[in-house]
């Protein structure tokens, strides 16, 4: 009983409101009230919406080379500890992108080492993606084969690197979160 006359009364003020009526004649200080305990009416039931604020901020250049034994171009769980803060740094700021440079010089083959480089960059940029679920329009893989040759002992190598950029965020804060 107690809930159908608490709806009664919000349907009387409802309607009331609807059509200027009220209690006693044209008076508002007279006007239909509703209980106390009434629960509110649908009118009263505001969504509250958080003041957002879309904001530019300026990434800095985020680098990181991973090394790579002769002829192999699995990834170890080590190097995709190094790769996981570029990829939050992808999640979290949808307007950036990565860059992945494969390098080998370890075949007298020019042709061979472009293909190890790519599958090291490839291998790289499938993790990203599927781990943390980047598309793949973000990503840019490259070959470079052993046109950028160095003379360290480790020279195959793999260079993720996101560049610096101003992008959109919700939010100021640019350190990456796990």
């Amino acid at each position: 009983m107690y809930c159908y006359s608490r709806f009664i009364w919000v349907l009387l003020i409802a309607a009331s409101s609807l059509l200027g009526i009220t209690a006693c004649g044209t008076d508002p200080e007279k006007a239909i009230a509703p209980p106390k305990d009434a629960a509110p009416t649908v009118a009263d039931e505001r969504p509250v919406v958080p003041d957002a604020q879309v904001l530019l901020t300026e990434l800095p250049e985020l680098r990181q080379t991973l090394y790579f034994e002769p002829q192999v171009f699995d990834l170890s769980v080590q190097q995709q500890l190094q790769i996981d803060p570029i990829a939050v740094r992808l999640r979290q700021h949808p307007d950036s992108y990565v860059i992945v440079v494969g390098h080998g010089n370890e075949f007298s083959d020019e042709d061979q080492n472009v293909a190890i480089s790519y599958e090291r960059a490839f291998s790289v940029a499938i993790y990203i993606a599927s781990v943390f679920g980047i598309e793949e329009e973000r990503i840019q893989v490259v070959a470079a084969g052993s046109t950028e040759a160095t003379m360290d002992s480790r020279p195959t190598r793999v260079e993720i690197v996101s560049p610096k950029s101003i992008v959109r965020t919700l939010s100021p804060n640019t350190e990456p979160q796990f």
